[in-house]
């Protein structure tokens, strides 16, 4: 039954989507657009997303006006949170374009002027577990707006993952386009993946010869109730995988775990690791880019099957499905020897043929290079 603290907040984010934020848009609008201001936007952080580096990077490269505008209302406080969402709007009533890349009420909260390019960059790949509109934990029946009012493009790693986001967010099929996720390009950069490797054994040399697991789950529930199922296997395993083996956990940052013994971004260690374990994480989307094995652990799959369910059928990945802790430290160890280069090389194609390194540029051409004055 959800909870009566996450209710309430719904209904203040409707409120304020209905009244006080389109208000705020309406009295703060020029006459004119400025074409070189770009926002990049954000609730869920303070600092310049992952998923928005190279989209800044690329941005100022071309000559645009970026303009950074962050907030973690989950730690600011509804007074900040408000002041936050009331500047953004002045700024959205007068930009050529915002880019997000997770739900984001004050950009739906209004109808906005037609020059204006809203852009959802979404923050995972693939199309795994259900999301948005198909999920009650992600998106309530209390909530009365809009998540996905006023968006022009919403970018996807794959042709096969349209149908997915059409669905989640319940929009027309041309707004979501197989251009690729930004953030990926940087693991075709060989570059990166040593500075990523070097800088990991500089801090962490107790690793280096060592086979290494990167154990990194997902949250089950919803941003305000949530869990983990299994950790306390996890927190076995390198005792029980042997000297050989060294284990980096990862637990989600909305768990706020003691488990987690590595502050490098997830991201950071996809080129350190030998062997991933997840459970319903898109991280594995992105990890199949590197042809490396996984395992997925999941405990609970059979009744998060019946609740929150998949767009795709667990049976197709190319990884062993390990529903007992038990047995977890054997599928790890057996990883190397079953893994299934066809099966990874099929499923890469299928759910992640448009990320090759030139995603970024992709995005900003359709969203910015074409003329819409």
């Amino acid at each position: 039954m959800e909870s009566r603290k996450r209710i309430i907040r719904q209904h203040i984010k409707s409120a304020l989507q209905k009244t006080l934020l389109p208000l705020c848009y309406k009295l703060s609008k020029k006459k004119d657009i400025d074409k070189k201001l770009v926002i990049l936007a954000d609730l869920n952080s303070v600092s310049t997303p992952e998923s928005m580096e190279l989209i800044k990077a690329e941005l100022q490269s071309r000559g645009y006006k970026v303009r950074e505008m962050y907030c973690d209302l989950s730690s600011c406080g509804m007074v900040s949170g408000l002041k936050y969402m009331m500047s953004f709007m002045k700024a959205y009533a007068n930009a050529r374009a915002v880019f997000i890349c997770n739900y984001f009420v004050p950009v739906t909260s209004c109808k906005k002027r037609e020059e204006t390019t809203v852009v959802q960059l979404w923050h995972s790949c693939g199309a795994l577990k259900k999301f948005g509109y198909d999920s009650e934990e992600d998106i309530s029946s209390h909530f009365k707006g809009s998540v996905t009012r006023n968006f022009d493009l919403i970018t996807v790693s794959s042709k096969e993952c349209v149908k997915a986001f059409v669905s989640a967010f319940r929009l027309k099929e041309d707004i979501v386009k197989p251009l690729g996720v930004s953030r990926t390009d940087v693991f075709f950069d060989e570059s990166y993946n040593e500075q990523c490797r070097r800088e990991f054994f500089e801090r962490y040399p107790d690793y280096k010869g060592k086979k290494i697991v990167l154990y990194a789950p997902t949250f089950r529930g919803n941003a305000l109730d949530c869990h983990c199922v299994g950790e306390e296997y996890a927190a076995e395993l390198e005792k029980k995988l042997g000297e050989a083996w060294k284990v980096i956990i990862k637990m989600h940052p909305r768990l706020h775990s003691g488990l987690t013994n590595c502050d490098i971004a997830t991201n950071r260690l996809m080129p350190v690791a030998d062997v991933l374990v997840t459970d319903y994480s898109s991280l594995v989307f992105e990890y199949a880019l590197y042809k490396k094995p996984w395992v997925i652990f999941a405990p609970d799959i059979e009744s998060y099957s019946k609740g929150r369910s998949f767009y795709l059928d667990y049976k197709d990945m190319p990884a062993p499905l390990v529903t007992e802790g038990e047995k977890l430290a054997q599928a790890v160890l057996d990883s190397e020897k079953s893994f299934d280069h066809e099966g990874v090389e099929r499923f890469t194609e299928k759910y992640m043929s448009a990320c090759d390194g030139r995603s970024t540029e992709r995005i900003i051409d359709s969203a910015l290079e074409k003329e819409r004055f």
